[in-house]
């Protein structure tokens, strides 16, 4: 795992578990570059935002988005991460205890992989 996802990944982890507001004031805390895209996360009470984009702000595929999230989302069972494709970012939902519970097992079984989310 790139070692800033691990640095975001942990910090999020500590807000859940605390039941800390994980705000967009604290940008840095909860988010971060990993090469060219950023990574953010956002939540209170249980619902937890995670938005991907490229520093440049240029288009963003799906297949990239994923790939930059799975350290995050790829010990989520599949169908319980919501995802929002638009032309420059993808944004991803999923509820706080889900998340935390996932990454307190932290393996994958046969229903989990790269973030498999339900689009609307």
């Amino acid at each position: 795992m790139h070692p800033e996802a691990r640095r975001i990944l942990e910090s999020v982890l500590h807000a859940i578990e605390h039941a800390a507001p994980i705000t967009l004031d604290r940008a840095e805390q909860y988010g971060g570059a990993i090469g060219d895209y950023w990574i953010q996360f956002e939540g209170e009470d249980d619902l937890l935002h995670c938005v991907v984009r490229r520093l440049d702000n240029a288009p963003l595929t799906m297949q990239e988005a994923h790939r930059l999230v799975e350290p995050f989302f790829g010990v989520m069972p599949k169908g319980l991460v919501w995802c929002k494709p638009t032309e420059t970012a993808v944004h991803y939902y999923v509820g706080h205890d889900p998340f935390w519970q996932a990454h307190q097992h932290g393996t994958r079984s046969a229903d989990q992989g790269n973030p498999d989310c339900q689009t609307g």
